[in-house]
C-alpha cells in the first residue's frame, strides 16, 4: 500500500510516498480503506520531533481519516460501511491507503459529508468538544474563543452557539465575514482588538498558546475557566480564582456520532481550504505550518 512517511525528524522534506505492508489490525480494531486524511498541527509538530512516540523509524503521518471498513469486529460497524475517526495519539498513521484504529473511535460517516470534508472532522471537533465540555459551558456563558476561523476555532465557536453561548472570536481581518457566517456573536480583529478593555469572559479557549495564553488570564472574570490546547499551562502567569486546564484530544466514537448528527442537521458547518493529492503532504505541511488556514487541510486518496 502507499504511505506517507518519515525517518528521521526534521521539516517537510524528510516525508516520502512509498510502499508499505499493509496493517493487520489487533484485537478491537478496525481496517479501513482510507478515502481522505485530515491534516492538523500536531502532523508537522510530530514530523518535527515535538510530539514522539515509542515505534521505531518510519514512522505513519496522521491522525484523521474517513474511509470504508475493510475488517470489522463483533459488534462493530459492517464490511463495506462509510466511516470517520481519529487514531489514538501519539500513534500515527492516516496518510495511507490502509489504517487500523480501534472501533470504538469511529462513528458513521455524516451522509451530507464528501469523505475529503469528513475527513476534516474527528480531531479538530473533538478537540473542541472536548475543551468546551471540560470548561462547561452551557447556555448564557460569554465564551472567547481565539483563532475562531481555524480548524478547532471554526468548530468550537459553531459548538459553543449551539450550547447557548453568547461567542466571541478572534481572527484575520478576512477572515471576520466567515465568523459572522458561522453564528460568532462579536468577531474581533485580532490585531486591532483591545479585549481586556471590556467585559470579562466566563470562558476562554486558547487555541494559539504563547503570548496569547499569558494574555488570556487577564481575560477571564474571577471564578471563570481558561483552557489552553497547543501546551501545558503556564503557572507564571496563573491568576487567583481562575480554573485553568490543559485538554489533549482522545478519541471518541460516540462523540463523533453526535457531532455527525449536528452536521447533517445544518447546525455545524465543516470548514475545507484546500483538498491536495497525498503526494503533496509535504505541500499540506508547508501551508499548515504558516499557520492561516481557513478550516482545514484535507490528503484525497
Amino acid at each position: 500500500m502507499r504511505a506517507v512517511v518519515f525517518s528521521r525528524y526534521g521539516d517537510e522534506n524528510v516525508l516520502e510516498l512509498m510502499e508499505r505492508p499493509e496493517p493487520t489490525p489487533a484485537d478491537g480494531e478496525l481496517l479501513v480503506e482510507v478515502k481522505a486524511a485530515g491534516v492538523n498541527p500536531v502532523d508537522w509538530k510530530h514530523r518535527e520531533g515535538a510530539v514522539r512516540n515509542d515505534r521505531p523509524f518510519p514512522l505513519g503521518m496522521g491522525w484523521d481519516v474517513a474511509g470504508v471498513v475493510r475488517s470489522t469486529v463483533p459488534g462493530g460497524p459492517a464490511v463495506g460501511e462509510a466511516v470517520y475517526g481519529m487514531l489514538p495519539l501519539p500513534y500515527g498513521g492516516a496518510y495511507q491507503d490502509l489504517c487500523v484504529l480501534p472501533a470504538s473511535a469511529v462513528a458513521p460517516k455524516p451522509v451530507s459529508l464528501s469523505y475529503a470534508e469528513a475527513a476534516a472532522v474527528p480531531l479538530a471537533a473533538l478537540t473542541a468538544w472536548q475543551a468546551l465540555g471540560t470548561a462547561e459551558v452551557t447556555a448564557g456563558l460569554r465564551v472567547l474563543v481565539h483563532a475562531g476561523a481555524g480548524g478547532v476555532g471554526h468548530f468550537a465557536v459553531q459548538l459553543a452557539r449551539h450550547l447557548g453561548a453568547h461567542v466571541t472570536a478572534t481572527a484575520s481581518a478576512h477572515n471576520l465575514e466567515f465568523l459572522r457566517r458561522l453564528g460568532v456573536d462579536e468577531p474581533v480583529d485580532r490585531t486591532t482588538a483591545d479585549l481586556a478593555a471590556g467585559e470579562p469572559f466566563d470562558v476562554v479557549l486558547d487555541t494559539v498558546g504563547g503570548l496569547v495564553q499569558q494574555a488570556s488570564w487577564r481575560l477571564v472574570r474571577t471564578g471563570g475557566t481558561l483552557v489552553t490546547l497547543p501546551e501545558s499551562v503556564n503557572e507564571a502567569h496563573r491568576l487567583p480564582g481562575i480554573t485553568a486546564h490543559r485538554v489533549i484530544v482522545t478519541p471518541d466514537g460516540e462523540a463523533l456520532r453526535r457531532i455527525g448528527e449536528l452536521i447533517d442537521s445544518g447546525a455545524v458547518h465543516v470548514e475545507v481550504q484546500t483538498v491536495l493529492p497525498l503526494q503533496k503532504a509535504a505541500e499540506a505541511h508547508r501551508i499548515s505550518r504558516e499557520g492561516r488556514v481557513r478550516g482545514k487541510l484535507v490528503l484525497g486518496l
